[in-house]
């Protein structure tokens, strides 16, 4: 194993002087100090862990690991690794029925955290982190953590990778070389009409029938950012970025609905004439729901764009797998909402007979080198073959195709900092991590969690007209000048002003309390 302690040092001074938004790992080893050396010592730990797909040479896997850290902490692990579809179902039905387990997955989308924390399932872990998971408390920012505390008090430890979200476009570069586009330019939706008319011009000029761009469904909250109050975007309930300099005209208010703005009428139009002039394809909704057709179309060049939430190195990765260059367009900074650090965290059971020693393992796993490298990647010589010092080929040279065991990435077992990359990822990916983060804008509520019970009736509700109403707003498939006083209409007769109410309501109530 690389000794990674001077590269953790580092790391962890540039992130104190940056006042804690950039990335860092810790040196090898538990933050206790504990070194049992197995027989009786050995502390049996149960881990629920929701992962897709689950891979052939788990159980071989976790051997390795038990073997390293039965040495290095006294602990192995009962390793219940469950497909994530069925996770989302089992559970919490495990949970619910009283299921012994000391560490387990949640998030704001499988097993949630926020609901399970109200049920008292999982420990208050506060007190416990600086003891026993030092350098993974030391080295997630001070943002990350405020965003999953629960009344002051945390429950989880965040996956911590690249900070908040970040909206953009990616798109072939070489076809853009090829048809003199400088996509510099673009900075905003208008920007990305006239690259979109010469897209269509010159294809179409070669006898091809190429689709300028897709994805229009995720794009508007690209198109002007803003703080999602109740974690779910699609809700009404917003609050303005000041960084971004959207919404002025209703900045001044605490929550705002983001779709009656100017903003969301401008957007629609923007894409209505997209729309209306062929840019998007025949069908852009069900299009744009067709994930497979969608990177199929873009590896062949069938599709030149396509908007995603972009995590760095995703474009030098698809150059990669795609066949042709790969190019990305920001169309904001990063920004880090509440949600952000909900999307996955290791949580204790409130059952859990080793508190200490489970930390100690959330600790390895978010600062061990090796732990990281092992529990993504494989066994060395087995899954893939070292590159270097840092990075790993999961082909064997090209040798694999099914290797067994890979999770390149590897988000959900903790902070990806701490592991080799494959080598489909830039050799400066840790950088380009480092930058991004150091971009991220913090939401101005950031630790605000909504409690919708009091309103749930009014959230069914206002789900259900979202749903009917912008899929086709957002991708210009009806005039917004008609639709949207339609949309509006349909939210006031449903609840919209309640939610509203209780948002505000809340979130003074949260403030009142920092």
């Amino acid at each position: 194993m690389k000794n990674i302690s001077k590269r953790a040092a580092a790391l962890a001074m540039t992130a104190a002087m940056t006042a804690g938004l950039l990335t860092g790992c810790g040196g090898a080893g538990s933050a206790s100090g504990s070194a049992a050396s197995g027989g009786d010592d050995v502390t049996t730990l149960t881990w629920y862990m929701s992962i897709n797909p689950v891979a052939a040479d788990t159980e071989k896997v976790i051997a390795k690991l038990n073997e390293y850290t039965r040495e290095k902490i006294g602990v192995e692990i009962d390793y219940k690794v469950i497909a994530n579809p069925d996770y989302k179902e089992k559970m919490p039905n495990l949970i619910n029925a009283g299921e012994y387990f000391d560490i387990c997955f949640t998030s704001n989308w499988t097993t949630d955290y926020l609901q399970f924390t109200g049920k008292d399932a999982f420990m208050d872990i506060t007190e416990l982190l600086p003891q026993y998971a030092k350098e993974t408390y030391e080295f997630i920012p001070e943002a990350v953590w405020d965003a999953v505390k629960v009344n002051g008090s945390i429950y989880g430890v965040p996956s911590y990778k690249e900070m908040g979200w970040q909206g953009g476009i990616v798109y072939n570069s070489d076809m853009a070389e090829a048809y003199g586009i400088d996509m510099s330019t673009v900075k905003t939706l208008e920007d990305y009409t006239k690259v979109l008319e010469v897209v269509a011009e010159k294809s179409k000029a070669e006898g091809k029938n190429v689709v300028g761009v897709s994805g229009l469904t995720n794009a508007w909250p690209m198109a002007a950012p803003y703080e999602s109050l109740t974690g779910n975007p699609k809700l009404p309930a917003a609050a303005a970025v000041p960084e971004f300099g959207n919404f002025q005209d209703v900045a001044s208010q605490t929550v705002f609905n983001q779709y009656a703005s100017e903003e969301y009428m401008n957007y629609c139009q923007t894409v209505r004439g997209w729309n209306k002039a062929g840019y998007l394809g025949g069908d852009p909704v069900n299009y744009d729901s067709d994930i497979a057709n969608r990177d199929n179309d873009f590896n062949n060049g069938a599709l030149f764009s396509y908007f995603i939430q972009y995590a760095p190195g995703t474009s030098e990765s698809m150059s990669a797998s795609s066949g042709h260059g790969v190019g990305f367009v920001a169309l904001m900074d990063p920004l880090f909402e509440t949600r952000s650090a909900m999307g996955g965290l290791l949580a204790i059971s409130s059952a859990s007979e080793h508190p200490d020693k489970a930390l100690e393992f959330i600790n390895l796993l978010n600062t061990d080198e090796y732990v990281g490298t092992l529990i993504r990647h494989g066994i060395e010589g087995e899954h893939y073959t070292a590159v270097g010092d840092n990075q790993v080929d999961k082909t064997m040279g090209g040798t694999l195709t099914d290797n067994g065991y890979d999770y390149t990435y590897g988000w959900q077992f903790g902070t990806p900092f701490n592991q080799k990359w494959d080598i489909s990822y830039p050799d400066n990916i840790e950088q380009l991590f480092q930058e991004y983060n150091d971009s991220a804008v913090i939401s101005p509520n950031n630790g605000f969690t909504f409690d919708a019970v009091p309103v749930e009736t009014q959230v069914a509700a206002l789900t259900n007209v979202i749903s009917e109403y912008t899929p086709s707003l957002e991708t210009g498939s009806v005039d917004p000048a008609e639709y949207i006083p339609k949309f509006l209409e349909a939210m006031q007769a449903n609840g919209v002003d309640d939610l509203m109410k209780e948002v505000e309501n809340q979130l003074t109530t949260f403030k009142s309390a920092k």
